[in-house]
């Protein structure tokens, strides 16, 4: 009896493996995508790092009215908001929620984000002129005065021979010109996990505001996020999400055209990039690294063995949901390559880091009481933080205490 079971148990196991070496090393199959190693060592937290309360206590406002704020910007005394949906929504200075405008088309519900769009950054000047990067409708350049909506950046055309796939985050020049993110020129945003995994393709672009057309400054990127211009305009830094670090790239000067590494090692996955009133670039870290992820970039035949474990298993569910109508399959199938898969790990912290103009961090604010999570953008107002969040449904808000460095 003894025999028998160890026999079966080997005879199963050696079927995994087989299985396991079938999907990894068969070709063709999906995602179409290299894996190479690379390493990251997140910064230990102690010193400026060290893990505070600066963030508990977090209040929930319009819970279960909103769905993923995920950037946030201030102007004329109202907080602007890109959400679920498709849409731009604002908090009055009588803090009700109204929609300010809508991108994409009419759906059913956020598992349609590509039809129902979904604008991730955010920024508006002086004038009232916002612009939005929509990751399925492209660069949108909206008159808050008039209501007047262009479109900047089509996702249909080509750029250097390819189509921006998830056109991210925006920031704007004095002159109108915008720079910003197209984070994989391989996936679409309902297929976040497979930019994760996978090497890094995706871009820092600059949008001509005469000529009207967009030319890559950076490729090769590991999900490019959060784009900040320097106060000279002599630089501009991208968040280069699944390598937890900031690339600067030179705008004008003797280093024109070149790009290095503005901070690397960050204790987090970087995401939207916010100036504050000294001029300091406040970055949100959406999630800490962890033990798992640090493994898995070194092993570059694990992250393409589980990235085509996801692919089957979308492919799977697809074709069964092309059977088998049904707004279940349909939610399943938009669930498996999602970023939202990643809501099923919790994490003990979240943590926003404040940067100077050389790159050294000069101050940490934490949340460790889970009152908030997976952080994407902060903002001082009217005595407050405000917490943006891709996932989370509400806008999160913490009081600034006076022993706080504000920002």
């Amino acid at each position: 009896m003894a025999v028998k079971f160890f026999t079966n148990v080997i005879v199963t196991a050696l079927q995994c493996v087989l299985i396991m070496i079938i999907i990894t090393f068969f070709p063709g199959l999906p995602p179409d995508l290299k894996f190479e190693a690379f390493s990251i060592n997140p910064r230990p937290l102690y010193g400026v790092l060290e893990t505070n309360s600066k963030l508990n206590n977090a209040e929930r406002l319009f819970e279960d009215e909103v769905k993923g704020p995920e950037d946030l910007a201030i102007y004329k005394g109202e907080l602007y908001m890109t959400t679920h949906g498709g849409y731009v929504q604002k908090m009055t200075k009588n803090g009700d929620l109204l929609p300010v405008v809508k991108f994409g088309k009419p759906c059913e519900g956020i598992w349609q984000e590509h039809i129902c769009g979904r604008p991730l950054g955010i920024h508006i000047d002086s004038n009232g002129i916002m612009h939005v990067a929509d990751a399925y409708y492209g660069i949108k350049k909206v008159n808050l005065s008039s209501g007047e909506v262009e479109d900047l950046v089509d996702v249909t055309e080509k750029i250097d021979g390819v189509a921006p796939m998830i056109p991210n985050a925006v920031d704007v020049s004095k002159t109108g010109d915008v720079y910003w993110t197209d984070s994989s020129i391989s996936h679409k945003l309902n297929d976040g996990l497979f930019t994760l995994l996978g090497n890094g393709n995706g871009r820092l672009l600059m949008y001509n505001a005469k000529t009207k057309r967009s030319e890559v400054l950076l490729n090769g990127l590991h999900f490019s996020n959060g784009v900040l211009l320097s106060d000279d305009e002599s630089y501009v830094i991208a968040a280069e999400t699944f390598k937890s670090r900031l690339i600067k790239y030179y705008i004008k000067g003797p280093q024109k055209g070149t790009s290095d590494v503005f901070i690397d090692d960050l204790p987090g996955f970087p995401d939207n990039l916010k100036r504050d009133a000294n001029g300091n670039c406040v970055v949100s870290l959406i999630l800490p690294t962890n033990l798992f992820y640090e493994y898995i970039v070194e092993i570059p035949l694990l992250r393409k063995f589980i990235a085509r474990t996801l692919a089957l298993k979308q492919m799977l569910v697809k074709t069964v949901s092309n059977i088998y109508q049904h707004v279940l399959l349909d939610k399943l199938a938009h669930w498996i390559g999602h970023f939202e898969m990643l809501r099923i790990t919790s994490a003990p912290r979240m943590t926003v880091i404040v940067l100077n103009k050389n790159g050294d961090i000069i101050e940490s604010l934490h949340a460790t009481d889970g009152k908030v999570a997976y952080l994407s953008s902060l903002v001082q107002f009217n005595g407050f933080y405000y917490l943006g969040s891709p996932y989370n449904s509400y806008l999160g808000r913490v009081k600034i205490q006076k022993d706080k460095v504000k920002v």
